[in-house]
């Protein structure tokens, strides 16, 4: 029996776009309006999506990585060019998505010491091309790349540091009305959750937790243990009612997982993602 093809049943697909707006939304956040006519075939799955981007390298793009590919043989591709030369693969949300104007929001955090993909945002300019990697309509299943699946919950808690406030933004823009949710906050000015929280919103308890140089991750982990100590056991007593969602550092919500498992949360209650590594225990500034 042949071995199976990675990615095969990915509903992803390679949009080829380029930046049609350039906003900067607060200090550390820039908002990228792509477009590209492929977008008309992208899935507005909403939430927490993430997608992938392909950053260009000084010369654009490789031939074989092209528009419309579908992410088994973008991968393929990918793999086969020359390491030096494949072009620098990052995880990003894009909860907002208008196919039938053909656009696609991606906002960055800039953060220092820059990445790849926070250099490649604080420096584009309209015009730039960018590749995507995004689910199709009815290519398979539309939850694909998305983590927060609540069901019933009415009662919730997300828990966030900068790289996850766009994935915060899409997950509150589908909240009904009679849900209540915490919102723990990490960054190192609050300034930056602006854009995407509307503090106003009587159906949010938000708490901004300042950095203060300290190792990002550390003080929402911090955050998360104390709400869990609170919190957690009325929480576990909810069952299908309640729902927590939390991404920061991979480390740091690993450990804060853990936490919040101890107090009786049900496994299938609680998501929890790195959206980033820190290698080197510093602060995202």
């Amino acid at each position: 029996m042949p071995d199976p093809v990675p990615f095969a049943d990915s509903p992803n697909r390679l949009f080829a776009v380029t930046v049609e707006r350039r906003v900067r939304l607060s200090p550390a956040f820039v908002r990228l309006g792509l477009t590209g006519p492929g977008l008309a075939a992208f899935a507005p799955a909403g939430r927490d999506l993430r997608v992938k981007i392909l950053l260009p390298g000084p010369d654009g793009y490789p031939a074989t990585l092209a528009d419309g590919l579908t992410e088994a043989a973008w991968r393929a591709a990918w793999r086969a060019l020359p390491v030096a030369e494949r072009p620098v693969m990052r995880s990003y949300t894009a909860p907002r998505a208008d196919p039938d104007a053909r656009r696609l929001d991606l906002d960055v955090y800039l953060h220092e010491p820059a990445g790849p993909a926070s250099a490649w945002a604080a420096a584009a300019r309209v015009g730039d091309p960018l590749l995507v990697s995004g689910p199709a309509p009815g290519a398979g299943d539309p939850d694909h790349g998305v983590q927060w699946l609540p069901g019933p919950a009415t009662r919730l808690v997300v828990g966030a540091d900068e790289t996850a406030f766009p994935a915060v933004a899409g997950i509150l823009a589908t909240l009904g009305p009679d849900a209540r949710a915490t919102l723990l906050l990490e960054a190192a000015d609050p300034a930056d959750a602006a854009p995407f929280v509307d503090a106003d919103d009587p159906r949010l308890d938000v708490t901004h937790v300042r950095r203060d140089g300290r190792p990002g991750g550390v003080p929402l982990l911090e955050a998360g243990r104390a709400w869990a100590e609170r919190h957690g056991a009325g929480a576990a007593a909810a069952g299908a009612a309640f729902y927590g969602w939390f991404a920061t550092e991979s480390a740091r919500v690993a450990e804060l997982r853990r936490a919040l498992l101890a107090v009786g949360l049900g496994a299938d209650r609680v998501h929890t993602q790195g959206y980033w590594i820190d290698r080197e225990g510093r602060a995202r500034a």
